[in-house]
């Protein structure tokens, strides 16, 4: 029995959706071509869209972000930012960390993330800092973004 001027379902290339369609040939029994009754293209018949699969990559490809795995804090620094932080006085300055700011070897400083920290040496547009969880890279002297 022909499918001929019968409606299908078929993927609609212009569209990109499963929509009704017309048959327009068959070729040994089997449609070939299809007119989408939404936008009246005349295509190669497609069938239904094939279901998107999520796959998972056996093996990690670059730019793929890590798992979250625990930091291990190096015992030294662990015991230097205790030192440290039991040595501030209360007259001491504590600055909230703000990228567009200029700091100094020996300023504190407090992260919304990382907690206290002191800044151990500084390059033109960066400085390491000591936190209770390790030692960070951290950007300062940042341009403003206008908004």
């Amino acid at each position: 029995m022909s499918l001929v001027g019968k409606n299908i379902d078929a993927f609609c290339l212009r569209c990109q959706l499963t929509l009704a369609h017309i048959v327009l040939y068959e070729v040994g029994g089997l449609v070939r071509g299809v007119k989408c009754k939404t936008c009246g293209t005349e295509h190669r018949y497609h069938g239904p869209a094939p279901e998107k699969r999520l796959s998972i990559p056996a093996v990690r490809q670059s730019g793929m972000a890590p798992t979250a795995r625990p930091r291990t804090v190096r015992p030294a620094d662990a015991r230097q930012w205790e030192a440290q932080n039991a040595a501030i006085t209360p007259d001491v300055v504590v600055w909230d960390y703000k990228l567009t700011e200029c700091y100094e070897k020996g300023d504190v400083l407090t992260h919304p993330s990382f907690g206290r920290g002191f800044v151990e040496s500084i390059t033109a547009d960066g400085m390491e800092v000591l936190f209770g969880k390790g030692r960070k890279r951290m950007a300062m002297n940042r341009p403003e973004t206008g908004s």
